[in-house]
């Protein structure tokens, strides 16, 4: 009888232990896809970002529009997705541009 309780308890444990890792091993799957989202999106927002910034500097000139959507980008990109910084040189560059009324 012993033996038939060692039994059932050692497979209730070997089944529990395969649910647990099968959640950690989803968990991870799904937290590594976000991930690699994430990056794709912080990369096309620095794209755009990059060259918004740039037409606004060859143009010598940004509305306060323009300036202010670059502004959202940037700030969703640096402190929303964690940015590195890229960008910030170029929205100084945009800051100091001239307002432009059109």
């Amino acid at each position: 009888m012993e033996w038939m309780i060692g039994l059932i308890g050692g497979a209730f444990g070997a089944g529990l232990l395969s649910l647990v890792q099968f959640f950690v091993a989803r968990h991870d799957k799904k937290k590594e896809a976000e991930s690699v989202e994430r990056k794709a999106l912080r990369y096309l927002m620095l794209y755009s970002i990059q060259a918004t910034a740039r037409e606004l500097i060859s143009a010598g000139q940004a509305t306060m529009d323009e300036r202010r959507q670059l502004r959202e980008w940037h700030d969703l990109y640096h402190k929303g997705l964690g940015g590195n910084g890229d960008a910030d040189k170029l929205m100084e560059a945009v800051d100091r541009l001239p307002f432009s009324m059109n």
